[in-house]
């Protein structure tokens, strides 16, 4: 079979769960518009097509339906193609494609022209895997083979070759941008198109750490949460103001030496701790958080992510992808704005005709559905019992998804050529800038060369700060020019 059908759900699901199957209608692809954008002052034409490209098993059967944006400049020979995807997993890639890269930017409840565009040194192409979006498993049962992140990363990588073999010149520039889950998806896309025989020029890493492997001790992780944690309690006023070094950054950077050379060691070798000095600790660590000693754990000598989240404000919890940012207790976290803004796009100004809710902005008609999300299978790594027992520990303490495999190590290893850029919020409180950091000084000379590491003042979606969108896009624009 196919690598993209070959993973099915193993007994270690997280959760289980189908998203909405079939179509009542087939999709109809928009016939491409031609738009037109000032970027660095220049007039740039393009065309901008909606449409689904089709998925199928050895046998030619169609498994899954893939929709996807792509904005294209014509006349240009080879020029870069950039695919780009959200995370979740179950997440379409609307925050990508209307809040950072596309040429539209959702702004005061309207789309208007977005200068960040990186349609300026490449044509993009923004995808929603298969349960996102418009995209669709052909049956409720072909939903078992994209749920997953094996699953979900070879189908992804099936559609990548279909569409660049349809729609790019041989020898075209391929980048691949993920956020958050999705660079679990980018890295492992990237691995598996370099055994494909597909060069991949450059992967970018946004707000989803850096998978290349257990580089840095589990102690090292865990103390370097410290820097992003100071920064916020500084912002919100609660940090001593003997641990505060002036700007929010530099407070982080002080924080991140204390948490390496002082922190991490300790949090080794807990067992030769007495308890005079395991409370000294706990002292030191709250303070630097800006938190109660009674949270510090006296046996770990570590605060959750929930933990802190819940307990730095009274009455109130920081936001979990902004750490500045607070509501109240028992408040859920906001939803994300401009749905019929979008949808509206999508079906009227590009064209899309279907009657398919669009998954994440429009509600699913069949109410029994479940998210994506809720069904996703960790099944790469370690699947065993206490792996997986380990891993909802975790998720409910609020730190994340299971390990990730060292896929970008492995694409980077192959591929003399590949370069990777990493970015993180400093608000995130589901990434570290200090840690990516950290790893890039401690990987191997070959690969440190070809990885940037870039922190921004704002939080998992930083692009929602217009400083930081700038800077970022600027990053961006300088790492995907053709290199002399």
């Amino acid at each position: 079979m196919r690598a993209g059908f070959r993973y099915g759900i193993s007994a270690l699901a997280l959760a289980l769960a189908a998203a909405c199957a079939g179509q009542d209608k087939a999709p109809a692809a928009s016939q491409g518009v031609n738009q037109r954008i000032v970027v660095a002052g220049k007039v740039l034409r393009y065309t901008a097509e909606a449409a689904t490209l089709d998925l199928t098993d050895a046998q030619g059967v169609v498994r899954g339906h893939v929709f996807y944006v792509a904005y294209r400049v014509p006349g240009q020979a080879k020029r870069p193609v950039t695919f780009l995807w959200n995370g979740g997993p179950g997440a379409n890639s609307t925050l990508l494609h209307f809040e950072a890269f596309g040429p539209k930017r959702l702004e005061g409840g309207a789309l208007v022209d977005n200068a960040e565009t990186l349609l300026g040194g490449s044509d993009l192409v923004f995808v929603d895997p298969v349960g996102t979006g418009f995209s669709r498993p052909a049956t409720a049962e072909d939903g078992q083979r994209f749920y997953s992140t094996l699953g979900d990363l070879a189908s992804v990588t099936d559609f990548v070759q279909a569409w660049t073999k349809r729609h790019a010149a041989a020898g075209t520039p391929l980048y691949l941008i993920g956020e958050s889950y999705g660079v679990w998806r980018a890295a492992g896309v990237a691995e598996a198109l370099e055994k494909r025989g597909q060069p991949v020029a450059g992967v970018v890493l946004i707000s989803g750490g850096i998978p290349v492997g257990p580089v840095l001790p589990k102690e090292l992780t865990t103390a370097l949460k410290l820097p992003g944690r100071a920064a916020a309690a500084q912002i919100h006023g609660r940090l001593p103001a003997s641990l505060a070094a002036g700007t929010p950054q530099a407070t982080a950077d002080a924080t991140g030496t204390w948490a390496e050379q002082t922190y991490a060691p300790a949090l080794a070798h807990l067992g030769d701790l007495n308890a005079q000095q395991k409370a000294a600790l706990a002292q030191d660590v709250a303070r630097h958080m800006g938190v109660d000693a009674g949270l510090v754990d006296r046996t770990t000598l570590t605060v959750s992510s929930r933990q802190f989240l819940n307990n730095l404000l009274p009455g109130r919890r920081l936001d979990t992808f902004d750490m500045r940012i607070s509501t109240p207790t028992g408040q859920g976290e906001g939803a994300e704005p401009g749905g019929p803004v979008m949808v509206r796009y999508l079906r009227e100004t590009l064209g899309f005709r279907t009657d398919l809710p669009y998954l994440g902005l429009e509600k699913d008609t069949d109410p029994t559905a479940k998210a994506v999300g809720e069904q996703w299978d960790y099944n790469s790594g370690d699947t065993s019992p206490a792996a997986f027992a380990a891993a909802i520990a975790a998720a409910r303490a609020g730190e994340g998804p299971p390990g990730s495999e060292p896929w970008i190590r492995r694409a980077m290893e192959m591929d003399k050529n590949l370069r990777v850029f990493a970015a993180a919020g400093l608000y995130d409180s589901l990434n570290s800038c200090a840690a990516n950091e950290i790893l890039k000084t401690r990987l191997q000379p070959g690969l440190s060369a070809r990885l940037s590491v870039n922190c921004y003042g704002g939080g998992h979606m930083m692009y929602r700060d217009a400083e930081a969108r700038v800077r970022l896009s600027a990053d961006l624009a300088r790492f995907m020019a053709p290199r002399p």
